[in-house]
This record gives structure tokens, sequence and C-alpha cells, in this order.
């Protein structure tokens, strides 16, 4: 029984330095899979700029071309003379489950409100897939899951054809305080999506260019009452398309 023990010690004493080994492996990949990214995407008469971080893994034991991960990003959004429609999928779309995306919108419950400067500011979790196509250039998307917007109190015109009566067409408003990524227009809150081609310079330096998908939210002072009190909605949302580029910064990759 001694023997077996002593051999058992003896076991445990040689795997300690492959553990330690392994779990100093994992802390570097981990160290060098940390992206920092800035970047501009523009539009008609819009603007937005981002700050992320974020950490990918890779998946599949040698090259791990496919990479998964999650992150933070801050989004700051400006636009002039925007026009933010309906947002609730139960007055936009004929169907409000997952499935939303390939519904038809139902034009008749759908009305606007017009801002002059409309400025909104979006902190939210994101999660991001990406793939080495060949060598220095990587393919990916990006979108927000969850998080919260801030931003200035805003004067907005209603614009319809349906607004009841005794409310003035005058209002203010305030970006929706409360992200979450749901299917379409489902979605509550502001969130921005990416597609993008990324080519590195080097193993620290990349550049990122394609198309960004960003929704902005305004949530009016008051609920507006609309078609006979038909439909009552404070929520309204921009869904702005944006030319992307962007830097991205691997500070600890040698």
């Amino acid at each position: 029984m001694k023997r077996i023990s002593l051999l058992s010690v003896f076991i445990l004493l040689l795997s300690l330095p492959a553990q330690a080994q392994e779990t100093t492996e994992k802390k570097c990949n981990y160290k060098f899979n940390n992206y920092f990214d800035l970047g501009v995407a523009i539009g008609d008469q819009q603007a937005a700029g981002t700050l992320s971080w974020l950490h990918l893994y890779g998946i599949g034991h040698k090259k791990q071309r496919l990479k998964i991960g999650y992150g933070i990003r801050f989004t700051s959004y400006a636009g002039a003379n925007k026009w933010y429609t309906t947002a609730p999928s139960k007055y936009t779309s004929t169907r409000q489950d997952p499935l939303t995306i390939f519904s038809d919108n139902v034009d008749n419950n759908i009305d606007t409100i017009a801002t002059v400067t409309p400025q909104v500011n979006l902190i939210n979790l994101s999660i991001t897939i990406e793939y080495n196509v060949w060598r220095s250039f990587d393919l990916g998307f990006n979108i927000d899951a969850v998080g919260f917007s801030f931003g200035g109190k805003q004067k907005v015109n209603v614009l319809s054809s349906s607004y009841d009566d005794g409310q003035s067409p005058v209002t203010y408003a305030r970006p929706t305080s409360f992200n979450l990524l749901l299917t379409s227009d489902n979605d509550i809150g502001s969130l921005n999506s990416e597609f993008f081609v990324r080519y590195w310079l080097s193993p620290k330096f990349g550049i990122r260019a394609g198309y960004s998908f960003l929704f902005t939210e305004y949530t009016t002072e008051n609920k507006l009452s609309f078609d006979n009190g038909r439909i009552e909605n404070d929520r309204y949302r921009l869904k702005s398309s944006l030319f992307l580029l962007a830097v991205t910064f691997k500070p600890f990759n040698p």
C-alpha cells in the first residue's frame, strides 16, 4: 500500500509542471486574443464613432481560422434632419416571432417623428464571429446584444395623417435607455452591427472596412395616439446604413 501511495505521489509531482505549462499557455492565449478597435461609420447626413474591446476564441486544434467571442462596444451616433418611425413590431410587422425579419411591413400602422439633430450614445455587450479566409485577411460579423443608451432631450415634430386631435404636433423625446437584441423589429433600443473584412498590416495592427447597420431609438415623453386611439406608441426607430472604416490593435502580440 505504501509503495502504491508513493508511486501516486511521484506521478502527481511529475504532472504538476505540465499542468502549470498548460495554464500558462491558456493565459498567454487569452492575453494575445484581446482586440481593441477604433472606427468611424458615415452615411447620408449621419455618422457614428465606435470604440470597442473584444476577446476571441479560436475554434479547432491547429490553424483555428474560425473565431468566436464577446466584447464591449461604445457607439456615438449623430445625424441631421432624420425621421424616426414606429418601432414596436406589434404595429410594424404581421408577426412578432423570430421570423419577424421575413414578414411584411404594415404601412398603415407606421407613423413618424422628425428630428433636427438626433444624437444617441450606446454602450452594449457584443458578439463577434470571424473567419481567416486567407493569410492576413479576415471576414467577420458582429452585433450588439444588450446594454444601455443615453443622450440629450430632442424636440420632435409628429408627422402623421392619423394623429389624433387634442395633442400638440410638437413634443420631446430621449434615447430609449434599455437595449436588447431580439430579432429585427422585435429589438428594443439602439443596437449596432457590422459586416467587415480586415487586413492585418502586422501582427499588432489591422484595418477594417465594411458595412454598419445601426438602429437608434427614441422614446417620447408621453405615448402618442393615432387612428382614434387604435395605436398608442412612444418608441420610434431609425435604421441607418453606413460605410465603415476602422483600425484594430492587438497590443500584446509580439
